[in-house]
Parts: structure tokens; sequence; C-alpha cells
């Protein structure tokens, strides 16, 4: 009987949820605890903040100075400042990086028996990666990992129900707290973390339009005598709760612009649950609502027991009023971290910038002194040098650093070289020096060379010598895209939860493929005998980074190496026959996977997805197969053939020998039996019928 039609009986009372858990659901995230959370946050080290400001201004063009040293040149050495930004370009040599280096997402099963669960979430996670553009998202975060130490990528689903239901956008590291003692880079081991937003009235009223009455009441001024007697004793313990807390309401009410700003608190409390063992090393969280679960359960197929663990739950604060507090079924934060480098003491964020500055003022300074040594002018001068009726010493000093300087010199000086103007280009030289200096050590300190801001060396033009000076300068920088890699796959594990999610539809029926190469996957069946078949929830699916860039310089690469592959191999042309194909796949033609299909078809390859192909080879299989069943029948026939007439053949052997031997036995009588009397005519009538009767009527 199949299950599905089979009564279960009811789920032990272990196996439900515990007191700690409805406490957690009934009580939610307290205003003292959001209150003890804030000053949490206002404690944590806040210079890393103003670093990574700092960081994040001398990257764009035209703030490499402060105001205070504006001035100072203008008043010393009167000169307009110029500012050279040299990080820029450094910079965005190493975000270029990020593009060049960018491999492909793999989703791979663990089991066989999944795969085609496997093809599914990965034809679902190229489309959401696409339509939630994560490429962008995780492109922005990096940029904030190098220039501040830290970028953020936010995976959740979207708010407007018109837009592609999952989103992965980029959050500004000025909106986001986390949890300072977390140690884990993907803040697995993180308690809570927050995020404060602005949003407009309309906008959050519209959101939650249960909370209007709070939320315009705390925008514009309390005035509970305007409310129904039904709201207004809510609305008052929501007064009472503002008047009495220490959350300072400039950090979250702006009635001027008429915004609120939304404390969203996500934490994590203790939870008993029950885990399912459904193979070695390989445990599921048990679900009470979920059949598969019961019934395996039930019946003893897998092994259950009860476990702590940390569960994940979100909470909405305007200020001082709770507006919202549920639990949630994800393992992790929606908020994926993207660190550069910490700080062994307080562990405080950075990144390159932070080397980059002292570095880049130095050379700013440089390069202001010079300008002024240009035009600066040492002057000598006697007392009479100057014929006082047209100028004077005054003059001289305000107008010898013009170009079309003139001065009137006295006919009756004592000295003829009583003036001498000089400019220390000495000076000059050893300022350009040191400036110099620092421009290298911009490069230096992050250890960014040449090769990686685009420039090879001279004489080097292999795309696999270039490629290897660029690793080498970028092993300096190896934590800080291990940190990279770790938080991008971090994303796209978010993603495959959020597409797990959208896919767990029972008898959900999926379309892979185009033409002949098409087929349909149906997913969260049971077979005949209750046995599942293709449960996403309970699919072993791993999300994996390609080691092989996927950008046009590595792809020009391949297609060098292998073309002296296939140089290599024109004598063999089984070999050449195999490579062409993946030759013309690694090229940057439009259509070169249908060029590739067709090669292998017209060499008589298989081609993968190719449904004619399978057909072909199940029609060729399904032959040989009846051939062979064919040949054995025959052989069976010929083998009861043969049988048969062996036993026939012993049957007329039998029976010759039995003849014989009647026939001996008669003539042993004839012989024994007395000569008949002639005068006994009938009686030897009589004898000669028996004989012959046992002759055979011979």
């Amino acid at each position: 009987m199949d299950f599905k039609t089979k009564p279960l009986p009811p789920v032990d009372p272990r196996f439900r949820g515990n007191k700690l858990d409805r406490d957690h659901a009934k009580n939610g995230y307290s205003l003292r605890a959001l209150e003890a959370l804030v000053d949490e946050c206002n404690n944590q080290p806040s210079l890393w903040r103003v670093r990574a400001d700092k960081a994040h201004a001398y990257y764009d063009i035209g703030k490499q100075m402060t105001r205070e040293m504006e001035h100072k040149i203008r008043a010393l050495w009167g000169i307009e400042p110029v500012q050279i930004n040299l990080i820029h370009g450094v910079i965005n040599g190493v975000l270029g990086q990020e593009a060049r280096m960018r491999t492909d997402v793999v989703l791979e099963a663990d089991d066989d028996d999944f795969q085609d669960v496997a093809d599914v979430l990965s034809k679902q996670h190229k489309e959401a990666s696409r339509e939630s553009n994560v490429v962008m998202a995780v492109s922005n975060a990096y940029a904030g990992q190098v220039k501040g130490g830290i970028g953020w990528v936010e995976v959740s689903r979207a708010i407007d129900p018109l837009d592609y239901p999952v989103r992965a956008q980029e959050v500004d590291r000025r909106e986001i707290y986390f949890d300072w003692e977390a140690k884990n880079l993907g803040l697995s081991d993180a308690r809570w973390l927050i995020r404060k937003r602005w949003y407009d009235l309309d906008e959050a009223c519209a959101w939650m339009p249960e909370h209007e009455a709070v939320l315009r009441q705390a925008i514009n001024g309390w005035d509970l005598t305007l409310l129904p007697d039904t709201m207004a004793h809510a609305l008052r313990q929501s007064f009472n709760a503002e008047r009495e807390t220490t959350i300072d309401r400039d950090e979250w009410a702006d009635s001027a612009r008429q915004r609120i700003k939304l404390f969203e608190v996500w934490y994590r409390v203790p939870a008993s649950v029950v885990v399912l063992h459904t193979g070695p090393g390989r445990r599921i969280q048990y679900d009470e609502n979920n059949p598969l679960h019961v019934m395996a359960l039930q019946r003893g197929i897998v092994k259950a027991s009860r476990t702590n663990t940390m569960q994940v739950r979100m909470a909405i604060f305007a200020g001082p009023h709770r507006l919202l507090d549920v639990g949630t079924n994800r393992r992790a934060f929606p908020y994926v971290p993207f660190f550069a480098f910490r700080e062994d003491g307080d562990r405080s964020p950075y990144g390159l910038i932070e080397g980059m500055i002292a570095p880049q003022d130095e050379y700013g300074t440089r390069r202001n002194m010079i300008n002024w040594l240009l035009q600066a002018r040492q002057i000598r001068a006697d007392s009479d040098a100057l014929d006082p009726e047209y100028n004077n010493i005054k003059d001289l000093a305000r107008e010898a650093m013009r170009p079309d300087f003139m001065a009137v010199m006295n006919p009756n000086r004592r000295n003829a070289n009583a003036l001498t103007i000089e400019s220390n280009l000495q000076l000059q030289q050893e300022q350009l020096q040191a400036m110099q200096d620092a421009k290298q050590l911009i490069q230096e300190v992050p250890r960014v060379y040449s090769t990686q801001l685009g420039d090879a060396p001279s004489g080097v033009t292999s795309g696999i010598a270039i490629q290897s000076l660029t690793e080498a300068g970028a092993t300096a920088m190896g934590e800080l895209n291990d940190n990279y890699r770790y938080g991008r796959r971090l994303v796209h594990e978010r993603i495959l939860d959020l597409n797990i999610e959208d896919l767990s539809q029972r008898d959900l029926r999926v379309v892979l493929g185009s033409g002949q190469s098409k087929r349909v996957i149906v997913l969260n069946s049971w077979g005949p005998k209750g046995e599942p078949i293709n449960h996403v929830k309970d699919a072993p699916i791993k999300v994996g980074l390609s080691d092989v860039p996927t950008s046009p310089a590595f792809r020009m690469q391949e297609q060098q190496q292998m073309s002296v592959i296939i140089g290599a191999l024109q004598n063999n042309p089984a070999a050449i026959n195999v490579l062409a194909p993946a030759f013309i796949e690694g090229s940057s033609l439009s259509n070169r996977k249908a060029l590739a299909d067709d090669l292998r078809r017209a060499t008589g390859q298989p081609v993968a997805g190719d449904r004619s192909q399978q057909d072909a080879a199940q029609k060729a299989q399904g032959q040989a197969q009846a051939l062979e069943m064919a040949n054995k029948e025959a052989e069976t026939k010929e083998r009861q053939t043969k049988a048969l007439v062996n036993e026939s053949q012993a049957k007329l052997n039998m029976a010759r020998a039995q003849q014989m031997g009647t026939e001996s036995a008669l003539r042993v009588r004839e012989a024994m039996q007395p000569q008949p009397q002639p005068a006994a005519n009938d009686e030897q009538t009589l004898i000669d019928d028996a004989i012959r009767e046992a002759r055979g009527g011979r």
C-alpha cells in the first residue's frame, strides 16, 4: 500500500518543539535587549569606521588633502594647492583583477541519485544570479573590501511583488553593526547583527500598514485624544516606551524630513531540534510538516536524535517600538561580509588604502613643494641696488617671482652685482626624488605591480608569462582574495537556499533543455512503493567555484595552449577529432556551442544532452539485446530439438532391441519343441499362426 494513503501513527511527543522554542516565539526580542544592543554598538571600536571613511575618501578624486593643509599651503607658500590622486589608479587595477579572475559557480550533488535535482537547481541558480545581478553586488562588495576593509551583500526576498523574487544587492558598511566577538569570517558564530536604515514615512507605512498609527504618531508628535479608545490603549504603551527608553530620538526619528530609521535585528537563540541521520556524516533537520520526514521516522528508515542548535530570528524596531518579531527557517543571516584584513588587537577591519595614505600625503606635499620651488626666488640686494624713484625693496619682494619682473637699478650703486636672484634647483631635484619614492611606495605597500595594473614588462608577450607575473604579484593579497572567494561562495549558498524553498512544491515539473535534448524532471514526488523521488530539500547539493577564470584573456590563453597541442597531434586524426570541438567551444564565436556539437556528431562522438543520440544509442542497444535474445532462443530450440531427436532414437533402439529379443526367444522355443506329427494338421496350423503373429505377421 502506498504510504500516502496509509494512516500514520501520531508523531512522538519527543520530536515536537519544546518550551524553550515556544518562549522565544512568544516573548521575542525585548526593548531592554535592544537598548543593551545599541549600547554595545556604541562601545565597539569606532575608530575603524573613521579610518574606513578616510580610506574611501582618498580613493575619490580631489579628497587627498584636508582643508587645514590647503590653507597652510596658500598662507605659507603663496601658491594654489594641487591634488594628484595616485591611489585611484592603483586600486582600479586591483579591482580589475576581480573581473579578470572571476570564475563560474558550480552546483554539484554529493550523491548521483540527485543529479537531476542538481541540474534543476543549476538552471534555477543561473536565472536567479542573472536576474538579481549578483555579479554587480559581489563586485561592489569587493570594492568596499579593498578600499575600507569590509563590504556587505544582502541576499533576501524582494519586497515588491512585481520584482524578481530573489535579490542580491550591496549594503552600505555604515548601516551594518555586528557581534564584535564573532570569529568566523562568515559570522556563523555571531549572536546578532543589526542594520540601521532610513525609510521615508510613507514607504514604511505602506510596508507595515498595521503599524501606521504608531509610526505617524512617533514622527509627528503624540496626540492620543484624536484616536479611538480601542487604539489609544496600545498607542499609550508605545508612548510610554518612547518616553522611558534610553535610545536617543535623534538617532531614529527625523520629523523635518518625514523619515524614520528602522532597526532590523537578526539574532540567534538556542533551540532544541530533531535531526534525521540520513547517511554517513549526513544529517538534516526534522520537519514535522514534511510527509517524507514523518514517514521515514515512523517506519524506522532513518534514525533520529534531539540536539541543541541556534535558531535565527528577526525583529524590526522603530526606535523603542517593536514592529515585528518572527522566527525564520534560515541557518544564517542574510548579510554576507567581505573582510579584507583584521587587526590582531581589537580585530578592526582595514583594507589596502590604509597603508597607502601616508605615501599619498607625502607625494602630495612634495609635489606642492616642487611647484613652490619652481616659483621661489632667493634675492640678494645691496641697500643702494635699486633706484628709489622707480622701485624699492618691497616692490622687489613682491614682483620677483613674476616672469615679467622688471627692476630699475641705481646708476650710482657701489657694487655692480648689487642685485642677484637665484633658484634652488638642487633642492628641487631632491624633492623630485623624494616624490618619486613616495609614488613607488603607493604600489609597494599593497604589493601591486605593473603586471597587475595592465602594464606588461618589455619583451613579455606570452599570456602564460604575463599570468605568471600577475599571480606572483597577487601573492601578497592572498588573504584578501581568499576571503573574497569565501564570501562569494556564501552569497551563492544564500541564493541556493531561497531557490530550494521555491522548488519545494509537490510534484513540480521542470523542463530542461530544448529541442531534441528537452526533458522533463518531476521534483518532490514518491514512487509506487513510497520511495522518495527527487526531493529538493533533502538533496545534498553543494556550491563550488570553478578553478578556471572565464575572462576573455584566460580564454585566449587556453586557445593558445590548445593550438599548440593540436599542432603536435596532426598525425593522430582520432585525437584531433576529440580536441577540435573543445577548441571551438573555447573560442569567442557566437555559435561556438552549436558548431562544436555538429562537429562531434559528424565524427561520431557523443553530444551532452542530445536526445537523438541517446535515442539512437538506446535503439541500438535494444536491437542488440533483441538479437541476443533471438540467438539464445534459437540455441534453446536447437538444444530442445536435439534432445527430442536423441529421445526418439533411444526409443527406436529400445524397440529394436525388444524385437530382437522376441525373435531370439521364439527361436529357442522352436528348437525346444518336439517335431510335429504330420497327422496333427490342426495343431500345427495353430502353432504356425502363433509364430507368425509373434514375428509381426511375416
